[in-house]
């Protein structure tokens, strides 16, 4: 069987090649920058965007809920419930969006605690090679977790503001290693 030599450019490879994942990623970067700096008014962005997603999803689920009435009783009114509690829910977070990061801020560091013990509870309980690692790592998981958390609701003004501009540097400073990576090995790969 004789395989044909495929061209290194081929697909994503091109448009790498051509430099378009280093400038979307350097984009993303500078995006969290600016994110960064101005991450009281991302926090508020996000949580009014999720609660008027929330409205249009609690919507949907009530008109769903009346046009299909002639069915099944406990049916109707199971989805004509969740569609008002999901609209409800979504209003009050466009109405209290500094609630809403609050309740957010909650939650990111309830998450970062819970991690945290577990990562540092298998790390100590498996004891694999340099396991010590992530016991440091769940413990400054717990620990971070509790300053949020012991001071909410001042961090929730800035705390997911905060993390999406960490993940859009991230992701872009990802996207330009990868780009150059690629660029340097077609460079290297013989013609």
């Amino acid at each position: 069987m004789d395989f044909e030599h495929r061209d290194v450019t081929a697909g994503p490879a091109r448009s790498a090649s051509r430099g378009s994942s280093s400038i979307f990623g350097a984009f993303l970067f500078l995006l969290g920058i600016l994110a960064l700096v101005f991450a009281d008014f991302v926090t508020r962005v996000s949580i009014v965007a999720f609660a008027a997603i929330l409205v249009v999803g609690g919507l949907t689920e009530l008109v769903h809920a009346l046009r299909g009435r002639g069915g099944d009783r406990d049916r109707f009114f199971l989805a004509f419930l969740s569609g008002l509690l999901t609209t409800a829910v979504g209003g009050m977070l466009i109405a209290r969006p500094a609630v809403g990061a609050a309740a957010t801020g909650l939650l990111i560091a309830a998450w970062l605690i819970a991690t945290g013990i577990f990562r540092g509870v298998t790390a100590l309980l498996d004891r694999y090679r340099y396991f010590g690692w992530d016991v440091v790592y769940g413990a400054l998981s717990v620990l971070l977790g509790v300053w949020v958390a012991a001071s909410l609701p001042t961090t929730a003004t800035w705390l997911l503001g905060t993390v999406i501009a960490v993940e859009f540097m991230a992701r872009g400073a990802a996207m330009m290693a990868g780009s150059f990576a690629l660029r340097r090995e077609r460079a290297a790969a013989p013609a």
